[in-house]
């Protein structure tokens, strides 16, 4: 059994960090995140774990080796939003890092996104992400946000060494990002709703709108160990994908924008769509794979009432124009 650690005992700033750590029945890989914030140059932040229900004794765990650690329990897998979620709403920390478990730090990842967010003034702040394996590969490097209303990670499997970083990013990835609680308190939280995939999106485009700022810290770097819980679901991948890019768009792009790049949204719109049908056609069949396509817009469209109240409290409250949004789109 590993000693007894004591995160964040010494605070040398002040502010405090509350780190939320989402885990579904991934043990070991978090004890390799525990061990790496364990080894934080930047000590003032205090650590959440929200257990969504495993079944992999993983609350205990945590108490036994981690004894500063708060554990928040919920009583059944309600997902990555919901778990998040409920892991803000147990803190009150000026500032927020969302952490995936199967995410470690260097040392001075901490130190490095706290020095960008005071030197840039930002509220979003990403490290670039390399791939664990692969520690030569960068996983992400921030979001962009495509006028199509598809979001991407920067530099997803490019040569660390080669690499160029974007001058801005429009949004993070809540696998590993700093944010202010200020984000939270005016935007609201994930949308619970999407589950999975281009929820920290849809978060971003809301703060966006509001007015926040988003930033890179080129020097933090995150390894992240993968998504080996989905390997063999790639079509609930696609599924996912294709309904969500739908409530991003309906909930998050101004009208004018939408109407402008109605060609370029409406062709994503069926690149999703043929995507989800090609998955679920090599796991199902093809006749099949339609009517889960045709189940996945009839969700959209009986939310689709819902989606529009929300939409229009979001665009009447925003704090920047069309043209401001668009020369942060990517084509």
């Amino acid at each position: 059994m590993l000693p007894k650690h004591d995160l964040g005992s010494t605070a040398i700033v002040s502010a405090r960090i509350d780190i939320i750590i989402p885990t579904w029945n991934g043990r070991d890989v978090l004890m390799k995140c525990m061990a790496s914030l364990s080894e934080q140059t930047y000590r003032n932040f205090h650590v959440t774990i929200v257990d969504d229900g495993s079944t992999d004794d993983t609350a205990n765990a945590i108490s036994d080796q981690w004894s500063d650690a708060n554990v928040v329990r919920l009583d059944r897998n309600r997902g990555f939003c919901a778990a998040v979620n409920a892991g803000i709403s147990a803190t009150s920390g000026e500032l927020i890092f969302l952490l995936n478990n199967d995410m470690t730090l260097t040392p001075d990842c901490l130190a490095l996104l706290i020095q960008r967010l005071e030197g840039e003034h930002a509220d979003m702040v990403a490290p670039i992400v390399l791939f664990q394996d692969e520690p030569d590969v960068v996983y992400s490097a921030g979001d962009c946000q495509r006028m199509n209303g598809r979001s991407e990670c920067w530099g997803h499997k490019a040569i660390r060494d080669q690499f160029v970083p974007p001058d801005s990013v429009f949004g993070v990835s809540a696998g590993a990002a700093l944010y202010r609680r200020a984000v939270f308190d005016r935007v609201g939280m994930l949308d619970e709703r999407y589950g999975a995939y281009f929820e920290d999106a849809d978060l971003s485009f809301r703060a966006r709108l509001a007015g926040f700022s988003a930033a890179l810290a080129t020097d933090a770097v995150a390894y992240h160990a993968g998504s080996a819980s989905i390997r063999d679901r790639m079509w609930w991948r696609a599924q996912q994908c294709c309904r969500n890019h739908a409530l991003l768009v309906i909930k998050n792009m101004p009208t004018g924008l939408m109407l402008r790049h109605a060609p370029q949204i409406a062709l994503e719109r069926v690149n999703q769509m043929r995507r989800f049908v090609s998955g679920a056609r090599t796991e199902f069949g093809l006749a099949r794979a339609w009517l889960m396509l045709l189940r996945t817009e009839l969700e959209v469209g009986c939310l689709l009432p819902q989606l529009i109240r929300e939409r229009r409290v979001i665009q009447r409250s925003r704090q920047v124009s069309n043209a401001e949004i668009e020369a942060l789109l990517v084509r």
